[in-house]
């Protein structure tokens, strides 16, 4: 027992903990990419930003000198512009024929003679290498013209600072973004240990509930999150799971005793009959072995139906049914038996059903009725047009049921105490059967206090089709099962 324990809790650890590296390596990798992500345009927006300073400060510089050199030649140039600055590392005015009048220190040598952009043209110009000079360069050329003569200005920027601060930021962003990335997937383990920890105590609280003791539930975080749903919604399958096994054991026992009853009899007279060597009569037969087998039949039958009706509900074979028709041959049946006055109220309904089905359940509801009737069974029947539902009422003038019942009388087997009726032959599955087929018509059977006193028992169930309120009953073999609106048929 201690050893399927210890796997049970071992098997718990290893899913949780296969839930935290998954969830781990996942958010992980999302951490990652989106880093590696950013990085990449971070660089490249570096690089715009740089390239985009370095065309800038040259192309102004550039520029400058040309618009003095249109307007006033070389001699007016102001000597400011000549001087290298930062952004600006070469400056050299050429003529058309390539001849250089005019250097910064450092750069006598022409860096770019053989582009010619014209007067206020300006050309880019990457990758120049001068002689002398590490590295490359870049810049920009202006043309400019006077005197009938062309001159180029070139100012160019060296780019090695730029890249090696390009190439310094990838190399610190290559050794931050891995460290990121592991403290980032150790604080996402952590964290997510953290999450699943109460998953993992409602897994072996729940492992440890077995069939025998489902009196345990899984403890409710305190977060108000998803988590604390699924462990109140586990606590309340588990409440469903008990109060079912409570039904389960409640039925299988009372459907035992309710069969002992009969089997009792029929073993006693069988062994009585062996023990004496005699044979049974035909009386003892027709009085006691056959209607105890024909009850216990039925209420085999019964138990099928109600396990049926649990598992895939009722099965009905739908048609159009007249339920005053149902009605009258109750009507009938019941004044044949003689067991209590009967009186009689239905107005012509037709509905789409199962008219077996509807008879049983109308059957059911009727011999409760003659069971706890003291002389008068009533049957009342009418149609709510606005609901579009047939309301049946089955009264008797008995002791009525006691408000603390009402529920209780719908349950399988139930029955209540010897005031409530003078007959106790039944097995206490007619009135659950009934509200079984009356929920697969879509409808309810409830009970309440007769207005004489008594039980009523009320069935509701809607209609699909019905007849007119003033249908002709005028054919004389059915008017007592077909009575008018509102006439009162007795006996």
């Amino acid at each position: 027992m201690f050893a399927d324990k210890a796997r049970g809790v071992t098997a718990v650890f290893r899913r949780s903990q296969g839930v935290r590296v998954r969830s781990t390596i996942v958010a992980t990798i999302i951490v990652a990419l989106g880093m590696v992500a950013g990085a990449v345009i971070m660089l490249y927006m570096l690089h715009r930003h740089q390239d985009s300073q370095m065309y800038k400060s040259t192309g102004t510089r550039s520029y400058e000198i040309a618009h003095q050199i249109n307007e006033g030649g070389l001699n007016s140039i102001d000597s400011e512009l000549l001087r290298p600055t930062t952004g600006i590392d070469v400056i050299q005015i050429v003529d058309d024929n390539g001849v250089v009048l005019f250097s910064s220190p450092g750069s006598d040598t022409v860096a770019v003679s053989d582009i010619r952009p014209g007067r206020w043209n300006t050309e880019r110009v990457d990758g120049v290498e001068l002689p002398g000079r590490s590295g490359t360069y870049c810049g920009q050329i202006t043309g400019a013209r006077f005197d009938g003569i062309d001159y180029n200005v070139i100012t160019a920027v060296s780019t090695q600072p730029y890249f090696s601060g390009l190439w310094g930021t990838a190399a610190i962003l290559a050794i931050e973004i891995p460290l990121v990335i592991v403290i980032a997937g150790a604080g996402i383990y952590y964290f997510v240990g953290r999450a699943l920890k109460p998953v993992a105590h409602i897994t072996a609280q729940v492992s440890a509930i077995t069939s025998s003791d489902l009196s345990r539930r899984v403890p409710v975080p305190s977060t108000e999150d998803e988590l604390t749903t699924l462990a109140v919604t586990m606590n309340d399958m588990l409440d469903r799971l008990e109060q079912s096994r409570v039904s389960q054991l409640q039925f299988v026992g009372d459907a035992s005793h309710e069969l002992r009853s009969p089997l009792t009899t029929l073993v006693g007279i069988l062994d009585l009959a062996d023990d004496t060597d005699s044979s049974i009569d035909v009386d003892t037969v027709r009085t006691i072995l056959l209607p105890e087998a024909q009850r216990m039949s039925t209420m085999v039958a019964d138990l099928l139906l109600l396990a049926r009706a649990d598992e895939r509900g009722i099965p009905l074979t739908v048609d159009e049914v007249d339920l005053d028709d149902i009605i009258g041959a109750e009507v009938t049946r019941l004044r044949s038996l003689g067991l209590a006055k009967v009186i009689a109220q239905v107005s012509p309904i037709r509905v789409i059903g199962d008219s077996d089905k509807l008879t049983r359940a109308i059957r059911n509801l009727t011999d409760n009725a003659s069971h706890h009737a003291s002389s008068t069974i009533t049957l009342e029947m009418a149609q709510d047009l606005g609901a579009s539902t047939a309301t049946i009422r089955v009264i008797d003038d008995g002791p009525g049921v006691p408000a603390d019942a009402r529920e209780k009388i719908f349950d399988r087997f139930y029955r209540h105490d010897a005031d409530r009726g003078r007959h106790q032959s039944g097995s206490g599955l007619g009135l659950p059967i009934a509200v079984e087929i009356a929920k697969a018509h879509g409808g309810t059977i409830t009970v309440s206090d007769s207005p004489g006193g008594g039980a009523c028992f009320t069935m509701v169930i809607p209609t699909e089709t019905t007849t007119a309120a003033n249908e002709s009953l005028t054919d004389p073999g059915i008017v007592a099962a077909r009575p008018s609106p509102g006439l009162e048929i007795s006996t």
